[in-house]
């Protein structure tokens, strides 16, 4: 199973690598603190995508600094990580705001509202239902504009 998680990280790391290579803004560089949360960010939602609740804890122990990673890590179900994920979600939406390379997905059907999240890739891949509704949603920006859906709606 560990080779699963590596692989999955490494793939990860390589798309988020080639994809900060190219995330900047004059007036919001993205400083490698900034990269490393985002990657660590993104670590977690792909492992809430696939239902990996220990995967997700393990990249959230990773973010330093951050109550809401701290609790992600400490949840106890699926259901009480995808609701610290919402908050950590906060943060990352603020970080890429004005980023080229990172895509703001939203899905309707998170349970108390915030079904915001961003991801490296503009397809949805959505961490608050995981496997049983892994598109459910849109793409609803880019750099923090409007774009047209690319999801579906369950």
């Amino acid at each position: 199973m560990k080779n699963k998680h590596d692989r999955l990280a490494a793939g990860i790391l390589a798309l988020f690598l080639s994809t900060v290579a190219f995330a900047h803004d004059s007036k919001a560089p993205l400083t490698e603190a900034r990269q490393l949360f985002l990657y660590q960010y993104e670590v977690v939602r792909a492992a809430l995508a696939s239902d990996d609740l220990a995967a997700a804890q393990k990249a959230a122990r990773e973010i330093s600094n951050d109550e809401n990673a701290g609790n992600l890590a400490k949840a106890a179900t699926l259901a009480d990580a995808r609701e610290a994920f919402k908050k950590l979600s906060t943060r990352a939406l603020r970080l890429v705001k004005h980023q080229d390379g990172f895509f703001i997905a939203h899905c309707p059907m998170a349970k108390g509202g915030g079904g915001d999240w961003v991801q490296v890739t503009g397809k949805v891949n959505n961490p608050f239902f995981g496997k049983s509704m892994l598109t459910c949603g849109s793409i609803k920006a880019t750099k923090g504009e409007p774009r047209q859906s690319q999801g579906k709606h369950h």
